[in-house]
């Protein structure tokens, strides 16, 4: 199916908003008290924020830079419908084919920007793009699965000769990759891998095989219609034998022709529950053939006469799927912010009640919806902690085998961490968006039944959330065991989440949180930070103690998971405080940001003390008495933030174009919005097409005497 892509001014577009203002001139469309009403509640509700909304906005993206970068970015593709789908179109109604279609033009219009226009701006080419991700998630998974799983694994695991190689054509779109990891009956179960790369030494050649019907690779983004190359994870046989896993870059198409290479077998996966305009397939291998310089070899080695250095660690070979995780926080950021936005400005305008009250205004809302953007502003905070991190551990690319193996157990485990945590908060996010939007949340033109649809794979993308929850938990339980039975603790070049391990005799030695009076924990956070460190020690050691009774890791599955996301809840806020738990800001903060961030800092900790209260009574640390004083708090704490929503989710500054929602216009018009939406639906006041066929014979049967 070919689209059009007309300039929103073209005549048929032209024609197309004329009959719509033709039909609404039928139409009655007098406002009414509630929809002159709803802009002036928004007004007042972003007038009442006690700080500066845009101060914090800065901060939020990145810093000013990023900021103005942002501003002209979102001037220049929202009028684009290369970029954006122009009215009377609207993206919410593409087909499967359509949003492929659509999303691939995104690519090569962005691209094509970067490398012509922005070609000597390209912080500016790489906003517009990041401009573009925030309208579409299939663009950015597309872009996602292309730049960082593709190119993450030649960088990270393929030496400076194959980088030279492959790097420049990648970042130029000379080439098109995918990753392909995940099979028909494997997923993140490395081991269990079926694809196989047997090293043929008579031609120099690897032969890649998908030998049964579960190794076909499968979900692989990008290879249904797309990728010319793929890096593929394969069992590596050499000389008969099994020798591990190792990573193959492996030609899937004609570049020019677009044509499957010989014995290359690719099929579109086809229609699923979210993502239509990412192009996922399955790919089989018939004996493929790719010389040995096409096995990255960073960390294994494979000489011409067959001899093997395997990897200083298996674990490098996975190491790829640290930056996957830490890109779907980002995600996580995007989608839950999104819809917590469009709930959020539909929450302060929407009225109803005995007292027509604006529904924000009910406990039941509000107690829900402002723990969940607290959440987003530490996350985000958070997230640049990591990321941070994780430039540690790569170093650029010339990363120290040595360090790159010491630092990534602990990257692993708080990658891990925060994406299964992040997971699931997410999707408590859009489903208590979606209920505090009523029934409007239903219509697909409101954008949040779309962002859920969008949000499904993050919960298993990159790994199943028990799962990942489960592995850093591991991690955790065998650190704090070595801190407490050997002294002994990893020197790492960043602060590690676990830092508090440190005191992990202290804290067990403490046997109650000694506050009773909670204001107390609200002038200093750090009695929250110790309650918090307090529990987690105490649950890990227990979790050791009944491992060393017979306890299998089975039995205590939930426990870990338990701990796992509490420790992720408590990093979180610990990084909080450390930048906004003092009362006085950093240099460069807006005193009014560092206010607010230090409310929702503490917002966060009771929370998280609410949220998990559990693990601190089943370990007698937390009394009945401490539990519900601190529910009281938790509640108390998000009335007093009631009246700032509207700024805290305006500086996660998602212009309208990328909301999508009528409801969740900025300007709170949302009445007038919705129904121009509706108005250019297709077909949405024709005759019933199938009106003779099926309506008549029945309706206009005679009744019998």
């Amino acid at each position: 199916m070919t689209i059009p892509l007309k300039d929103s001014t073209a005549p048929d577009a032209k024609a197309a908003l004329e009959r719509l203002e033709q039909i609404k001139s039928q139409l009655n469309m007098t406002p009414s008290t509630m929809s002159l009403e709803a802009p002036k509640d928004m007004a007042a509700e972003r007038a009442a924020a006690d700080f500066d909304i845009e101060a914090l906005t800065r901060l939020y993206v990145g810093g000013d830079k990023e900021y103005e970068l942002q501003k002209k970015a979102f001037e220049i593709v929202k009028s684009d419908p290369e970029l954006i789908a122009q009215p009377p179109r609207n993206i919410l109604e593409f087909s499967r084919d359509e949003w492929r279609e659509f999303t691939m033009c995104q690519i090569r219009r962005t691209t094509e920007l970067m490398q012509t226009r922005f070609k000597d701006d390209p912080e500016m080419g790489f906003a517009i793009a990041k401009a573009v991700n925030l309208y579409s998630p299939s663009y950015s998974m597309r872009i996602f699965v292309h730049q960082y799983l593709f190119r993450n694994v030649v960088t990270m695991l393929g030496d400076k000769e194959q980088a030279k190689q492959w790097v420049d054509d990648i970042d130029h779109y000379r080439i098109y990759g995918c990753f392909a990891m995940t099979e028909l009956g494997h997923s993140s179960a490395l081991r269990d891998i079926e694809t196989t790369a047997t090293y043929d030494q008579a031609t120099d050649e690897f032969v890649i095989e998908s030998p049964t019907i579960t190794s076909t690779k499968w979900w692989i983004g990008g290879s249904g219609q797309t990728s010319t190359h793929a890096v593929v994870i394969s069992q590596t046989v050499i000389n008969g034998e099994s020798v591990g896993h190792n990573w193959f870059v492996v030609q899937l198409r004609d570049k020019f022709t677009g044509e499957l290479m010989p014995n290359v077998k690719i099929g579109d996966i086809g229609k699923k529950h979210g993502h239509q305009g990412v192009d996922n397939g399955w790919i089989q291998f018939h004996k493929v053939r790719v010389p040995r310089s096409h096995m990255l070899q960073k960390w294994a080695k494979l000489e011409r006469d067959g001899s093997y250095t395997p990897p200083p660690s298996p674990a490098v070979m996975y190491a790829t799927l640290i930056p996957e995780r830490l890109t779907l926080i980002l995600s996580t950021t995007q989608l839950a912010g999104q819809a917590l936005t469009i709930a959020t400005r539909y929450g302060v305008v929407r009225r109803q009640g005995h007292h027509n009250q604006q529904i924000m205004d009910y406990q039941s809302h509000y107690s829900q919806i402002i723990p969940l953007i607290s959440f987003l502003h530490m996350l985000n905070s958070a997230s640049d902690t990591v990321y941070n991190q994780y430039n540690v551990l790569t170093a650029g690319g010339e990363m120290d085998p040595m360090d790159f193996l010491n630092h990534m157990s602990d990257m692993h485990a708080i990658s891990a961490c925060l994406k299964g945590m992040a997971g699931w908060y997410g999707s408590e996010i859009l489903e208590t968006s979606r209920r505090a939007c009523g029934g409007h949340a239903y219509s697909a033109y409101n954008g949040i039944s779309q962002i859920i649809n969008d949000w499904g794979v993050m919960t298993t993308g990159a790994g199943d959330n028990v799962v990942l929850l489960q592995q850093a938990a591991r991690i955790y339980v065998r650190q704090l065991a070595r801190k407490l039975e050997h002294n002994e603790y990893p020197e790492l070049k960043f602060k590690s989440s676990t830092h508090y391990f440190m005191r992990a005799k202290e804290y067990l030695a403490t046997p109650s949180w000694p506050v009773r009076d909670l204001n107390e924990a609200v002038k200093d956070v750090r009695l929250i930070e110790d309650a918090l460190f307090a529990i987690l020690v105490k649950r890990f050691y227990s979790i050791h103690q009944a491992m060393g009774k017979g306890k299998t890791s089975n039995d205590l599955l939930m426990d870990m998971v338990r701990a796992a996301e509490l420790h992720c809840a408590a990093f979180i806020f610990s990084d909080a405080v450390s930048k906004y738990g003092g009362s006085k800001p950093a240099e460069g903060v807006n005193p009014s940001v560092h206010a607010i961030m230090r409310r929702l800092t503490v917002m966060w900790g009771i929370y998280t003390l609410h949220r998990y209260s559990d693990q601190g009574f089943k370990e007698g640390f937390l009394s009945p008495q401490q539990v519900k004083d601190i529910e009281d708090l938790y509640l108390d704490t998000t009335k007093s933030l009631r009246k700032q929503v509207i700024g805290l989710t305006d500086a996660f500054n998602f212009p309208d174009f990328a909301l999508k929602s009528p409801i969740g216009k900025y300007d709170g018009k949302i009445y007038e919005a919705y129904f121009d939406t509706v108005l250019q639906a297709p077909n949405s006041m024709r005759k019933t097409p199938y009106h003779e066929k099926y309506i008549k014979p029945l309706t206009s049967r005679v009744a019998p005497n």
